[in-house]
């Protein structure tokens, strides 16, 4: 007779996993259909480093728009040509939009696609210095 071990750890980190896909799918508002490439933010202390699975999806077919807090990342993965058997990967047109905590300096971002792994690092503005209470010595 074969004990099979249920983990209910594991199975239930699996549900959280598909919940977590799931409420990212609801949170970007974008339309069914397309598909949402999963994204880590990293906060390096001067900068955001941002990751974005991206499999299948070559540098020119990569969009990026900024504006203050707020990028967007933009593309499409083109479909194969050929008859599947199965196909569980999503193809055609994504966008994903960040608010950031902080703001970004426009136009810093360094991007590189390794792996299918797009790789960003944007700059964080700096904050103006809070501003010295001078008291005026009248004469």
């Amino acid at each position: 007779m074969t004990i099979e071990r249920f983990d209910a750890i594991e199975r239930l980190q699996t549900i959280r996993q598909q919940l977590d896909e799931l409420s990212r799918r609801f949170a970007s508002q974008e339309a069914f259909g397309e598909w949402v490439p999963a994204v880590d933010v990293l906060d390096e202390g001067t900068q955001f480093r941002i990751l974005v699975d991206v499999p299948g999806v070559k540098n020119e077919d990569l969009e990026l728009l900024e504006e203050g807090q707020t990028i967007t990342l933009a593309g499409i993965r083109h479909p194969r040509v050929g008859s599947f058997a199965r196909q569980e990967r999503p193809t055609g047109q994504f966008r994903r939009t960040l608010t950031l905590p902080e703001a970004i300096i426009p136009n810093s971002a360094q991007a590189s696609l390794k792996g299918g792994v797009l790789e960003l690092v944007l700059k964080k503005a700096r904050k103006a210095p809070a501003k010295a209470k001078s008291k005026a010595k009248s004469g």
